[in-house]
């Protein structure tokens, strides 16, 4: 019975001492020099940072106590608790007189807050090579461009060393440690570095470009998406840690709220250029009122940044944006500018990159590396590919807009030349009309003329006549009378037919007439001279029909628009029609300089103009003397810095 309790118990201790004993041995990473570079990673150990003095790691890597998982030992960590991970290392070169070899441990984790990196040699001799952490002043020992560097180590040929590299996870909990030769990694540096600035000089070329373009198609929908593209290129330098390096090296508590304001900021910024870039019907008021709203929010949340918690203040900027990017796509699938040909396309790009934006901040929130990806790059890939979307489809909309409004202008200045020649056949059938009717009138005249002339002389030899035939037969004095009865009754009906063709040209001289002839007429000639100047020349049409001359009335109004335009530099010149009385109003307002009452008064005289006219001062004295002529009034109010009215009333004699 003893033997078999002995035999228990012995195999009791067996079991609890099975692991201790059977632990794993850590492996040893056997360095070649003439690799250039390694991935550690999959040979490190790793343990959560309690306070464990650099001696016990030691020992627990050596007795193999040293997690090999290293998801599994960071889902234990608390945020932003540190991480150790530990790896023997060999220079693996033989020992055959060869010099140590050196190498640099670097790193590619994005969003690294701190990094530290010891070498323990055998005999416990330690080596401090980094002690990176960005709550402290900017060193720019610790980098090469924006890659996070040791300083070199050597090894001897054969010689072996324990390397400890302590880690607080920021944005991205990742491993992505490598272990490089010294002139390897300056080499990689260098070719980061062109790359870094063949990246940000091109898109600072673009974003230029744009915005010179935008300038001169005077699109202020480009202006903003131009600098919110330069306020995100700014947010992927401030990533890159380039504005802490170069703008608060010293104050590195700065560092988040700077980031925090940037966010903010393009968050504004985009909410105002989606507002910008719809073309929104009056009756959806709810659109515009929200994308408002969101810009009021992020401008209220930057201002709140120094004074609520970062912890706070980042998942509401998070929201803000990811608004901000649904208002965006919105706004994508609201661009009319393009053609239908070419719209689906220059939608898809600015969606796929604005996606792809969102998945890198869900890749941020998550705090996940998504395999091998390269976070920083997939960054400036996802802006460069939205920035390169939204200039293509802006400027492609801009484009196609500028060829519309040319292709609209043609056809209206071809409709313009068609009324052009109709009023001027019109002008010259007027005319041909008047110059026949001046004819008539002069033979109806010397018609006139003949018979009264006729009439005196034709008595007289009457009279004669009939003193010397009061011998003759009796039928011969009836057939003279008769005669001269005739040739009397000619004279006088021809007198007649002649005042009453006066009087009934007279009472019938102009048919009546609707103003809007006179005004549409007046409008097609100056619309143009209006546009270039930048006023806007608006016609309001009356159909009041009017018995004035049109062509007195046609040089009136084009008198008094001719001058509203040639002296209003801003604003609207107004024609239009309103009752009065029994009168009706034609009016030509301006919003131009205005005149005192002496200058107006000057004006109104012939050959009186103003000291900045050109002209020799006789339109506004031909247009009184017309409205005297055909019995109108000309009025005029003018104030001093805010514009001129003048009103012609059409009394009712003067309609139909």
């Amino acid at each position: 019975m003893r033997s078999v309790l002995a035999l228990f118990l012995a195999c009791s201790m067996l079991l609890i001492l099975a692991p201790p004993l059977c632990a794993e041995a850590p492996p040893t990473m056997v360095l070649d020099p003439e690799t250039p570079g390694v991935e550690i990673g999959d040979k490190m150990r790793f343990a959560p940072g309690t306070g464990d003095t650099l001696a016990s790691l030691a020992d627990r890597h050596t007795a193999g106590h040293l997690s090999s998982s290293f998801d599994e030992t960071v889902a234990k960590l608390r945020p932003y608790q540190p991480l150790w991970a530990v790896v023997e290392v060999q220079n693996g070169a033989p020992a055959e007189g060869r010099p140590p070899d050196d190498w640099v441990l670097a790193s590619d984790i994005y969003g690294l807050i701190a990094l530290d990196v010891v070498l323990v040699r055998l005999g416990a001799e330690t080596d401090q090579l980094l002690a990176h952490d960005i709550r402290k002043p900017f060193a720019p020992g610790d980098y090469t461009v924006t890659r996070v560097v040791s300083r070199p180590f050597e090894l001897r040929p054969q010689e072996r060393a324990l390397l400890l590299v302590r880690m607080v996870h920021g944005t991205v909990e990742a491993l992505d440690l490598s272990l490089e030769r010294s002139a390897f990694t300056r080499a990689k540096g260098f070719a980061s570095g062109l790359s870094l600035a063949g990246f940000y000089a091109f898109l600072l070329s673009c974003l230029a470009i744009f915005a010179v373009f935008s300038a001169m198609m005077r699109a202020g929908t480009g202006f903003a998406y131009a600098g919110l593209l330069l306020l995100g290129l700014v947010f992927v330098a401030y990533l890159d840690s380039f504005l802490f390096r170069w703008l608060y090296p010293a104050r590195p508590d700065l560092h988040l709220p700077v980031g925090l304001v940037l966010l903010l900021g393009i968050t504004a910024l985009g909410f105002l250029a989606a507002l910008l870039s719809l073309r929104l019907p009056g009756s959806e008021p709810a659109v515009p009122w929200g994308l408002g709203s969101g810009a009021l929010a992020a401008l209220a949340a930057i201002l709140a940044v120094p004074f609520v918690p970062p912890e706070i203040m980042a998942p509401l900027a998070y929201v803000l944006l990811a608004a901000m990017l649904v208002a965006q796509v919105f706004a994508v699938f609201q661009w009319e500018g393009a053609g239908d040909r070419m719209r689906p396309i220059l939608r898809l790009i600015p969606l796929i990159a604005l996606i792809g934006l969102g998945g890198v901040t869900a890749l941020a929130l998550a705090r996940s590396q998504a395999g091998g990806l390269s976070i920083p790059w997939t960054i400036k890939g996802t802006y460069a590919t939205l920035a390169l979307g939204i200039m293509a489809s802006l400027s492609a909309g801009l484009i196609d807009m500028r060829r519309a409004h040319a292709a609209a202008l043609a056809r209206e200045m071809e409709a313009v030349r068609k009324e052009a020649r109709t009023t001027r056949n019109l002008l010259d059938a007027e005319r041909n009309y008047a110059r026949m009717r001046d004819l008539a009138d002069s033979r109806r005249m010397q018609m006139a003329s003949m018979s009264h002339d006729i009439r005196q002389p034709l008595s007289a030899l009457r009279l004669s006549i009939e003193r010397m035939a009061r011998e003759a037969p009796q039928d011969t004095r009836d057939h003279l009378r008769e005669a001269f009865d005739y040739i009397q009754t000619l004279t006088g009906g021809q007198l007649d037919v002649a005042r009453d063709e006066v009087r009934a040209e007279a009472e019938d001289e102009t048919a009546p007439y609707p103003l809007s002839l006179v005004q549409e007429a007046v409008g097609q000639m100056f619309r143009d001279e209006a546009r270039a100047k930048g006023l806007d020349l608006r016609i309001v049409p009356s159909t009041q029909e009017v018995r004035v001359p049109a062509l007195h009335l046609m040089r009136i109004l084009s008198n008094l628009v001719s001058n509203a335009v040639k002296y209003t530099h801003g604003g609207a010149v107004l024609v239009g029609v309103r009752r009065q009385g029994d009168n009706l109003a034609l009016q030509v307002l301006d919003t131009g300089p205005g005149m005192t009452e002496d200058e107006l008064t000057r004006n109104m005289k012939a050959w009186q103009s103003g000291t900045d006219s050109q002209g020799h001062g006789l339109g506004l004295a031909i247009c009184h003397q017309l409205t005297r002529q055909n019995g109108l009034v000309l009025r005029a109010r003018s104030w001093v810095g805010k514009g001129t009215a003048f009103t012609l009333d059409i009394p009712p004699e003067a309609r139909s």
